[in-house]
Formats: C-alpha cells, sequence, structure tokens
C-alpha cells in the first residue's frame, strides 16, 4: 500500500493574470479551486492513475471539512488527525510568461499530543513493505527534526520511506536514511553548500553522494532541463518533454506519485523513469493542481527519452 503524509494541507486557490503589479490591483483571471498540500497532490495524482493511496495528515475546520469532502469525491481514502484552528488557503498566481508567485499562509498551530497522534494513525495503518511518502512542509509547532523521528520509526516495521522536503526538514530527514528521496537541483545543491551545478552530469554526481546503504533511490528534478534518476548502479537522465504549459504547480507532487507507484511496483529503474517523467509533464498540461489524466500520460510515456550518464 501506499500511504502519504500531509502536515499542512491547503485549499489551493490557483489564478492567472497578464502581469502582477505589486502595489496595484490585479484582476484573477481563470480562478479554480483544489484540495491541495503536497501529500494530498500525490494522492490525487496516484487516483488518477488507477491506483490506490490512503491520505492522512492534519485537518481543521471548515477548510478541512472541504479537503476532506474533496477527497471523499474523489474516493481517495482518508485518515486525518483533527484539531484545532482551520486548515490553510493558499493562492498561486500566474503571469502570462508563466511565472508563479505564491502567497501561503501558515496553518494551524500542531500540538505535540497531535503528532503524537499522526504517527499512531500511520504506524496502525501502513503495513510492512508499504511506501510511506513525507513531503512537503510542516505546520507551526512541529520541529524540524519530525521527519527524522518518522523515518526512523517506520524504518523499524519494514516501510519504505519517500522523503519529498527542503531546508532542515531534508537535511534532518536523510540522517535517518530513507528508502528514497526526490530534491530538486537547488534543493540539492544547498544541502550540500555548494554552486547549483549547470548540467546534469554534475548533478548527477552530487546526487550519488546521498545514495547509501539505506538510500537506494534518488531522483532529482531540474525544471525545464528534464530529470535524473539514481541507483547505485545506475544513472539515467530524461530530457523535459515537449508539452503546451498550462501551470507547472504539482509537477512535482506528480513526479512523487509516480515514484511512489513504480517503487511499490518493483518496477526497474527505467519503467520508473518513464512513468515519473510522463506524470510529471501531464500536470503541466492542466490547471491549478490537477493531475493528468491516465490517457494523457499513457501518450506522454511514448515521448520519454532516457540518456545513460556516468555517475
Amino acid at each position: 500500500m501506499i500511504l502519504t503524509v500531509t502536515f499542512n494541507p491547503a485549499i489551493d486557490k490557483t489564478a492567472q493574470v497578464d502581469e502582477l503589479i505589486v502595489g496595484g490591483l490585479n484582476r484573477l483571471q481563470n480562478v479554480r479551486q483544489d484540495a491541495g498540500g503536497k501529500g494530498v497532490n500525490v494522492s490525487k495524482t496516484i487516483r488518477a492513475l488507477g491506483f490506490e493511496s490512503v491520505c492522512t495528515g492534519f485537518l481543521a475546520g471548515a477548510g478541512g471539512r472541504m479537503i476532506e469532502d474533496a477527497l471523499d469525491e474523489l474516493r481517495i481514502a482518508n485518515q486525518f488527525v483533527w484539531v484545532e484552528g482551520n486548515t490553510r488557503t493558499n493562492l498561486k498566481v500566474l503571469n502570462k510568461d508563466m511565472v508563479l508567485t505564491e502567497l501561503n499562509e501558515a496553518g494551524p498551530r500542531i500540538e505535540p499530543e497531535d503528532v503524537d497522534a499522526l504517527i499512531a494513525l500511520i504506524e496502525k495503518t501502513a503495513k510492512p513493505g508499504s511506501i510511506v511518502v513525507l513531503s512537503g512542509n510542516v505546520s507551526p509547532g512541529v520541529e524540524s527534526d519530525i521527519y527524522r523521528r518518522m523515518i526512523d520509526d517506520l524504518k523499524q516495521t519494514d516501510i519504505r520511506v519517500l522523503l519529498d522536503a527542503d531546508g532542515d526538514l531534508f537535511r534532518e530527514g536523510i540522517k535517518a536514511g530513507p528508502f528514497a528521496v526526490k530534491p530538486n537541483r537547488f534543493e540539492l545543491a544547498q544541502y550540500f553548500g555548494v554552486e547549483e551545478p549547470d548540467n546534469a552530469l554534475d548533478t548527477a554526481r552530487l546526487g550519488r553522494k546521498l545514495l547509501n546503504e539505506d538510500t537506494k533511490l534518488v531522483a532529482i528534478s531540474m525544471g525545464g532541463e528534464g530529470a535524473i534518476f539514481l541507483t547505485e548502479t545506475d544513472t539515467l537522465y530524461c530530457p523535459v518533454l515537449p508539452i503546451e504549459l498550462n501551470s507547472s504547480v504539482g509537477a512535482g507532487d506528480a513526479m512523487v506519485a509516480a515514484l511512489a507507484i513504480s517503487l511499490e511496483r518493483g518496477d526497474a529503474l527505467e519503467e520508473l523513469a518513464v512513468l515519473a517523467m510522463a506524470t510529471s509533464a501531464g500536470a503541466c498540461t492542466t490547471a491549478g493542481t490537477q493531475p493528468a489524466g491516465l490517457g494523457v500520460v499513457e501518450t506522454l510515456k511514448t515521448k520519454v527519452k532516457i540518456e545513460n550518464l556516468e555517475g
């Protein structure tokens, strides 16, 4: 099974403007509202591809009920811990050049007993061999070592963790040896305290440093330059697919969803890379954080190109 964890879900409101005017009036176009948060987006994509997951994390207030209702309507299994306050709303604005500006609320405060309840829920729900996706930022009140502590606990029951985080959450989480990680190139360079690599080969060499006896897969997204997929024995580079860009919001989460599916199925690295690239590209063709449908992804899979690199 696949279980996604979202500490700080959100109602994602996505809109477009011709030009974003700071200090002036902006008239929003093509406004849409979706249940969001990184783990929620991962579960939505998994469902769109015809697979199952359990979506968990924290919800609060009327905003939380909206997200729960949306997941129920999509027939996505969900088990959340309810807390005081209200689930946040995030505004994501794209200009005519597809430059994204995000205005994110902080979200409800999470108390230590709430975290304990969530960990107990995950340990009760996830079975040995399951994939647990830890993705995104955490809520106010949660310590930056939470992912590290959760990974340490989950590994004791033969659960494989896929980590998608940045900053201190990534820095702490990687110490526990998650089974798989998906940094982007900037996050990778930030973690190692070096300048961002300007080519795929140097990016792969840097990413290979994350592999060890616990971390078996590293997937590095590079925006418009594609992605790299690393195991102990293989280094694959996939250029970005030619698509008509609608919105890049949710593309990284779509890739994480594909990684989770492939890990659960036991796909070879080439199969994993093809599904990840097609699913991520598909997310860029939709509005807001909507995942692409299975038909779109299947078509895009035929366009994925794979190059073997020297790691």
